[in-house]
């Protein structure tokens, strides 16, 4: 190599650095790799195959639905129904198929197609009427969780057939066929959000409503997309979930507290509360290192009790940079 060259390649690295380091993933990769080494030098199981396996597949719910939420939080709104909407769907198509005798397959596209009319319901509230968002969606998940109790009278559907817990007994490349679905769908989001004029738009209307307006974006039409893209999503869990249980049912329980790791993962990966700015990748690591931070603890024999502090900190610790970062932009 001569000497032209290797000036060439140090002026070239620092700037290579620079840009990998601004990027949003990097802000979460790197805490990500400190904790799992910390956490390894605490006990080595961490890195352990079941372990690692654990971590992929609890952190698969949360992610799929994860990667609908970020879109709608770029959009700068928010979905706190989600949970409710997988319990409802899985209620609904199980009580379709025991009660009504309804094929699994038509079932599921039944309870598709409510998880669509619910993200509707919160557009229309939101977009439309012009409640917060946190008000509409806070009130559409309390009467929804109320309607899968009721459908289900507070108690597990079931028997139900065979093929339900068909997808739940898959395992391709060992893991759980969410884990997989939550890739894919993290793939088409990203390839949405930077390849695609819709993309531009969901940025756009985030960053900037009126400005996206008067450009001819129609910002009302994208945020109810972005809404029921995550109601869809909330809904396939809702009925994944069903097919993993041990016994497959229309339990009204599914999905409880889980908007608590959506909102947490989605938060930890970069997404700004003001809209504009968040990607897929970086909420898989999100999402990715709240589990680690979960399985880590107790792996690391800590006291279970400090995992949900810690998750806090962590939160508060990406609210406060998110703010710091929007002050800045507005200068």
């Amino acid at each position: 190599m001569s000497q032209i060259t290797r000036a060439r390649a140090r002026f070239r690295m620092p700037s290579f650095m620079h840009r990998l380091l601004a990027r949003h993933e990097s802000a979460i990769l790197i805490p990500l790799i400190l904790l799992v080494t910390f956490f390894y030098l605490r006990n080595p199981a961490i890195l352990a195959p079941i372990t690692i396996t654990s971590i992929l597949r609890t952190m698969a719910f949360p992610g799929l639905i994860g990667m609908g939420m970020v879109i709608l939080m770029i959009t700068g709104e928010i979905d706190l129904s989600t949970a409710s909407v997988m319990s409802l769907t899985a209620v609904f198509a199980a009580s379709l198929i025991r009660d009504a005798g309804v094929p699994v397959w038509q079932a599921s596209i039944y309870a598709l197609g409510l998880s669509l009319l619910i993200g509707f319901i919160n557009a229309v509230l939101t977009v439309r009427v012009g409640v917060h968002a946190v008000l509409t969606t806070l009130g559409v998940g309390l009467a929804v969780r109320g309607f899968s109790y009721l459908f289900a009278n507070g108690l597990p559907i079931y028997p139900l057939p065979e093929e339900v817990g068909y997808l739940g007994t898959l395992r391709p490349l060992g893991v759980s066929v969410v884990f997989v679905l939550m890739i894919i769908m993290m793939v088409i989001v990203h390839v949405i959000l930077n390849r695609t004029t819709w993309g531009a738009a969901i940025f756009a209307t985030g960053t900037n409503k009126l400005a996206a307006q008067i450009v001819g974006i129609n910002t009302n039409r994208v945020k109810t997309l972005a809404f029921m893209l995550t109601s869809f999503l909330a809904g396939c869990s809702g009925l994944l979930y069903m097919s993993q249980l041990p016994l497959p049912s229309g339990d009204p329980i599914i999905g409880k507290n889980l908007e608590l790791d959506i909102i947490a993962g989605v938060i930890l990966g970069g997404v700004s509360f003001f809209g504009g700015r968040g990607s897929a990748i970086g909420t898989l690591f999100g999402v990715m290192l709240m589990q680690v931070i979960r399985t880590g603890m107790v792996v690391a024999q800590f006291d279970p009790y400090w995992q949900i502090p810690v998750l806090g900190l962590f939160m508060l610790a990406a609210a406060s940079v998110d703010v710091i970062r929007h002050r800045r932009s507005e200068r």
